[in-house]
């Protein structure tokens, strides 16, 4: 069923992508036709290379194949930086995002390129799934991270699958990306030894839980 899932989303684009080529070889189109048609093909394309990305990256997490470059890190700082990054974006520049710490020091063992792409994932979950008036508040502790919001929530029957690849639950009305990103954020926290929970409720939100060890056994560079 994995693989059924990764041909059809291979195909869907590499569709688009042929059908728009073989309209740019009509020598009747017109110079803005043949532009929206190259811009199609340029994100069809696009798509295909995250989809290809996502799927080299969580064969590596599930292989234990990943090097982490490890190293001390204030996460306070850190996932406030996230946030801040986030409200800087043109698509959340609007979102209700409040940041809390129960202190300024909460040093961790990361990667913080991969820890920074499971934390986004999570953040931006929570936004895109919920109308825009959707409210997240984000509070780091000293051994953890927990993004919640007080939105639709999670149905019972999707919140048993939310971890599984390319599992898009009733209540996602967008159908964006690869379909890989919690499941791709729940190993990267698991390959830093720490562990995710998300506990919903329809009609009351969702709150997600980062757990991280506070003494990272995993010595840096170190292969999973």
């Amino acid at each position: 069923e994995w693989i059924s899932n990764v041909s059809h989303d291979m195909k869907t684009p590499l569709a688009s992508i042929r059908g728009y080529a073989e309209l740019l070889n009509d020598d009747q189109l017109a110079y803005s036709e043949q532009t929206e048609y190259a811009k199609i093909i340029e994100k069809q394309s696009l798509h295909m290379q995250d989809l290809l990305d996502d799927l080299n990256l969580t064969m590596r997490l599930r292989h234990q194949q990943l090097p982490l470059t490890l190293r001390k890190v204030n996460m306070v700082p850190f996932i406030r930086e996230i946030v801040i990054d986030t409200l800087n974006t043109t698509q959340f520049e609007l979102a209700n995002i409040e940041f809390n710490a129960a202190s300024e020091n909460s040093y961790h063992q990361i990667d913080e390129h991969f820890m920074r792409r499971a934390i986004m994932n999570f953040l931006h979950n929570a936004l895109l799934h919920n109308t825009p008036d959707v409210a997240v508040q984000v509070l780091v502790d000293e051994n953890s991270i927990t993004i919640s919001d007080n939105g639709k929530g999670i149905p019972a029957e999707d919140l048993e699958h939310i971890f599984e690849r390319y599992y898009r639950g009733t209540n996602t009305e967008k159908t964006t990306g690869t379909g890989l990103g919690t499941a791709i954020a729940r190993d990267i926290i698991e390959a830093h030894g720490g562990t995710v929970t998300i506990m919903s409720e329809e009609g009351k939100g969702t709150s997600v839980n980062i757990y991280l060890q506070s003494e990272n056994p995993i010595s840096q560079n170190e292969k999973f």
